[in-house]
């Protein structure tokens, strides 16, 4: 059922389906500088905590300097720690402290512990998190319905927050699954709160589908309703096949 909108093949060298949901077009040469990930649900913090490994694995191989520059604020804030509050952040000069441009959202709080307890811990802080205990049990409504209503003051909060901390936010970009409960359910909401909340803020979701082989039975219902969020809400989908291979 999914499997016509899904990226087949490798993503890494090539994109089979490029989805613009919104009116208005990428203008050319426009540059996404400034950004804020959102990572929702299981398999977005999953493939999140990968980007960052990644981010700075790459910059680090080609800054020998460690020096805070256009490539690294893109992604991450330069913080001097020995300020306590907000108000340490460097914008220039040698890297002190990376803190990422991002918000981790799940409810359940397995993965993001993971996170926490792992060699990429210092890189997030609690103001940037979001958990529960229950999770939304492969339920895209209790994830939209419940979760969305019961945390969309928190996520704003933090999300404000993120939005102040870059000198020109061009764009916020969430990582979600659609056949979870919280990644399709609670991952599409954030879509609308971010269109009223930041009208002008481009919204690209990278979206990775059930595959075939899939065992949870709702997994296509959750789908199909967080596609029609997708089409009316985000800028940007990047659809990625679960089945795909060595993503990163």
């Amino acid at each position: 059922m999914t499997q016509s909108v899904v990226v087949q093949g490798e993503l890494q060298g090539r994109v089979g389906t490029l989805s613009l949901a919104a009116d208005r077009p990428v203008p050319n040469g426009y540059s996404f500088s400034l950004l804020s990930l959102i990572a929702v649900g299981q398999c977005g913090n999953q493939i999140g905590c990968c980007f960052w490994d990644l981010a700075l694995r790459e910059h680090a191989a080609v800054n020998q300097k460690g020096i805070y520059d256009e490539a690294i604020s893109s992604f991450f804030r330069n913080v001097d720690t020995r300020v306590v509050g907000d108000g340490g952040s460097i914008s220039k000069g040698k890297i002190c402290s990376l803190k990422a441009r991002a918000v981790l959202i799940d409810m359940e709080e397995g993965v993001v512990n993971e996170i926490l307890q792992g060699p990429l811990r210092d890189v997030f802080d609690n103001k940037q998190l979001i958990t529960d205990i229950s999770g939304s049990g492969n339920n895209w409504a209790v994830g939209h319905k419940v979760f969305g209503s019961l945390y969309q003051e928190q996520i704003l909060e933090k999300l404000r927050k993120s939005a102040e901390h870059c000198d020109c936010l061009q764009c916020f970009f969430i990582i979600h699954s659609m056949g979870g409960g919280t990644g399709s359910g609670l991952g599409t909401f954030l879509l609308k709160v971010l269109e009223d909340e930041f009208p002008e803020v481009y919204r690209f979701v990278t979206s990775v589908y059930p595959s075939g082989e899939d065992d949870v039975i709702t997994s296509p219902y959750n789908s199909i309703l967080a596609m029609k969020e997708l089409n009316e809400h985000a800028d940007c989908v990047l659809p990625i096949d679960n089945q795909v291979r060595n993503v990163l």
